[in-house]
Order: C-alpha cells, then structure tokens, then sequence
C-alpha cells in the first residue's frame, strides 16, 4: 500500500494541482514536460516549436527578456514563440511563479528540469498534465558523459567537462570517487531528496504511474502519438513536417559508442542506481499498460 505523505516537501507532486491522467483534461490544464537530459528533450522542444505551440523553457529570457516585469509571449527566429520566462532554473521557476505563469494560460507547453518545484505553482483549479521520454538510467548517463566531452556550446558549465575528453567512460567512473551525478537521478528529481528507502521507491511509482503520460526514448515516435492524441495536437497540419524534421532526424544528438550491458561501467553504475533501475522496469512496463488507453481511444473514434 502506498501511504499518502511518504515525504513532507510543499512541492509534493502527489496534489490535486497536478492533474491525474485518467481525468478528463480541462481548458485550464496545462502540459508540462519533464525535460530528462539525453532523453530527447531538445528534439521535444524543436518539436513543439515547430507544431506553433507557446513554449516556457530556458530560451524564453534570451534577447533581453531576462529584465521583464510582466509576462508576454515573443516570437523568435523561425516563428518559435515564448513565453518571457526561464522555468529550467530553480530563479527562474520561482520568477515565474510570482508572475503567474501557471494561472495565466499563456504557454502551452512548458518544459522544465525540476517537475517538484514547478509543480507547486499550479493550484486544482489550473492544473499541471505532466509528461515525458524516458530512457534507461545507466544508457542516460553514458550518453551524459559522452555529451560532457565535448559540448563546448552549453552555456551551463556542469555540462562540459573538456577535462574528460581523453578518458574513456571506464576509466573515468574507476578513477572519479564521486558519481553522484550518475546515481537515481529519477528518484533525486521526482521526491527532492538523496537518499531513498523501498517506500520512497513506492512513492515515486505512484508519482509516474497516476500523474505522466509516459513516453520511451527507444519508441520516441509512438510516444509522441500518445502525447499529441491526448493533449489533442494530433490533428494540426504541420504535424508531419515537423516530425520528419526533429523526431524522425532528431536533435542535439550526440553519437557515442555504447555501454556494454553486463561490463564494467554498467556494473560500477548499477550498483549507485539501485532505486532508478527498478523504476525504470516500472516505467518501462507503464508505457505497455498505458498504450491500452490509447487503443481504446481509437478504437472509440472509429466506432
């Protein structure tokens, strides 16, 4: 059984400000994607853009828009629209929080790193619908080391490390004594802590299992058939065209070879991922589970 309040944080996700997903979908919701570095998200959000959805991300403060007072939607090159807020950082959430992202409609998507903390602008009666791609936690953190050697662009300097350039993962977990970066990184997000017990594990099933529409990186297409029939996108022209552009050819990717299932770096980041790992098994056989939601809708429309 799952107790209620496992873990007393006032951005507990399990609230009637986040919506479930077996409720109906009101005017006033507003989707929020949980953006899982290496899992997608960039392609998501060149997605979304392209299909002319408002987002609210990190690039909503770019071109001065930092120093705003008020809220406004703005367009960039390309015609990507945003709202003039950052809600990938911790000040920017809470900036947007004071002036009222979640009350004020104006995005249709939002994208955000830190589901918790967001989650707790919203009230019952303007509700968060969250969603997401995820991906198996140690293929993640390989594609996060890989990505950390060379992705000099980043303007955030905990994502490139040219220091581990000439080290191959192997070496680097053997001779680095702190993964932390590496270890549950689900669980750390999902319940704002560290460390974990068989009940928090519990509990962020709840969390997954009764507030996202789960997606998987490895069947990206399919997932994001789910997500645009139910926030109700599936029908918009530029769908195809925008697919074939960033989910088909994809975005940000970074091509490295894989980790050997069963060989060193997997053993050495199993053992830290002993939460996330279970959760993943969870949320692979969710994504399974849920698909039967979406048949039923189908087989309804052609009813």
């Amino acid at each position: 059984a799952i107790r209620r309040k496992v873990f007393a944080h006032k951005d507990d996700m399990l609230t009637a400000a986040v919506a479930n997903i077996d409720e109906p979908l009101k005017k006033r919701d507003t989707p929020v994607y949980w953006h899982i570095a290496k899992s997608g998200g960039s392609s998501m959000k060149v997605y979304y853009g392209c299909m002319d959805l408002v987002l609210a991300t990190q690039r909503g403060t770019m071109e001065g828009h930092e120093h705003d007072k008020r809220l406004q939607v703005w367009v960039k090159s390309r015609k990507a629209k945003f709202v003039n807020v950052d809600t990938a950082s911790d000040e920017g959430i809470d900036k947007a929080k004071r002036l009222g992202l979640a009350k004020s409609g104006l995005a249709d998507v939002i994208f955000t790193q830190n589901p918790p903390k967001l989650s707790a602008m919203f009230r019952p009666n303007y509700r968060a619908r969250f969603f997401a791609l995820f991906r198996h936690p140690i293929e993640r953190a390989a594609s996060m080391f890989h990505y950390s050697q060379v992705a000099s662009w980043e303007a955030r300097e905990d994502l490139y490390h040219p220091e581990r350039k000439d080290k191959t993962f192997e070496q680097w977990l053997k001779e680095y004594d702190q993964i932390g970066e590496f270890s549950n990184f689900y669980m750390k997000r999902l319940l704002n802590k560290f460390k974990f017990t068989d009940e928090d594990l519990e509990t962020a099933k709840e969390i997954i299992r009764t507030k996202f529409i789960v997606g998987l990186l490895t069947e990206m297409e399919e997932s994001v058939e789910r997500f645009d029939k139910y926030f109700g996108w599936h029908d918009k022209e530029v769908r195809p065209e925008c697919q074939k552009q960033s989910i088909q050819t994809g975005y940000n990717r970074n091509p490295h070879d894989l980790t050997e299932r069963g060989g060193e770096a997997w053993n050495i980041l199993a053992a830290v991922n002993e939460y996330d790992l279970p959760l993943y098994v969870y949320i692979v056989e969710l994504y399974h589970k849920q698909g039967e939601l979406f048949r039923e809708n189908k087989a309804e429309e052609t009813a």
